[in-house]
């Protein structure tokens, strides 16, 4: 059987950009970066700031809500995470960034 944590896992995806994986680290509250992510914070305004593990000073701009929403959308539809994953991966993003990924039916969808 196929757990969550391993359909996510980095070796998965061994393409994928040192700025998503260290994203996917935070959410899912796992160091698959270093440094990891200490802090992430999408704006009301539509903007994502972050700041590395033990680099001081603002947060940083790093992405635009609305590009990241739709990388962690296609994360998880390639993923292959079934109903229960894919409402558990929602959970935590929502929790963790306060962002809506929406179900699965509409993954098609801009």
């Amino acid at each position: 059987m196929t757990t969550f944590h391993h359909k996510l896992a980095p070796s998965r995806f061994l393409n994928m950009s040192p700025q998503l994986a260290a994203i996917r680290g935070y959410v899912l509250e796992r160091q698959y970066t270093t440094p990891a992510r200490s802090e992430l914070v999408v704006t009301p305004n539509g903007h994502v700031l972050a700041r590395l593990e033990g680099e001081p000073g603002p947060l940083a701009h790093i992405a635009a809500a609305a590009d990241l929403r739709a990388n962690l959308r296609r994360l998880g539809m390639v993923a292959e995470l079934d109903a229960a994953e894919w409402v558990d991966y929602a959970i935590r993003v929502r929790q963790r960034l306060g962002m809506d990924l929406g179900g699965r039916k509409d993954c098609e969808q801009p």
